[in-house]
């Protein structure tokens, strides 16, 4: 493995990363910032298959009827075609709370999907080219959880008030030292 293809695994991990957050973080900025502009998603029928302008106007109206989402990378297999594209297998398990605005009724929906992606780099950038969703099983389970009884416990407001936003470099704040988690 090259010191250039290792860079670019990292590039891609990252990109992977940054999505997942702002999915979580309802940061659209974040999730059109995995995609090149002329990106094509195919998502199953019923949610989005299409152009990227289209698929973040789905996720705009979409993810602000979860009371709260959280997407977890697994496995994810890379595979270079060339120096400028590269086909990425992710696995992904993806919790999402409804709200009672959502279909779900305030359900928590579990979801075990690989994303499978085709990258390319343009002007120096790694970034999704074309992006297919592949769901291999879900299960619903009924409103109410452990966070009801606990809502001091609960560590994810989408609201941009997330204690991880302001101490990320990058997001207007410091990067975290361990010093800095230690409660004063």
């Amino acid at each position: 493995m090259t010191l250039e293809e290792l860079a670019a695994r990292t590039e891609i991990h990252d990109v992977l990363l940054r999505y997942c957050r702002g999915l979580d973080r309802v940061d659209m900025a974040l999730v059109r910032g995995a995609f090149h502009k002329d990106a094509y998603i195919h998502f199953p029928e019923s949610l989005h298959v299409g152009g990227a302008e289209g698929f973040f106007a789905f996720l705009t109206d979409e993810m602000p009827r979860f009371d709260r989402t959280q997407h977890f990378l697994g496995n994810s297999l890379i595979e270079f075609d060339g120096p400028e594209t590269a086909y990425v297998e992710t696995y992904l398990q993806a919790d999402h709370a409804a709200s009672d605005r959502h279909h779900w009724k305030g359900e928590t929906v579990k979801l075990w999907a690989r994303y499978f992606d085709r990258f390319e780099k343009r002007d120096g950038v790694w970034l999704i080219a074309e992006r297919r969703l592949l769901v291999d099983m879900m299960y619903r389970y009924p409103k109410g959880n452990w966070f009801d009884d606990h809502p001091d416990a609960s560590g994810a407001p989408r609201d941009g008030t997330d204690v991880v936003l302001s101490k990320v470099a990058g997001f207007g704040g410091t990067p975290v030292r361990a010093t800095s988690l230690v409660s004063r």
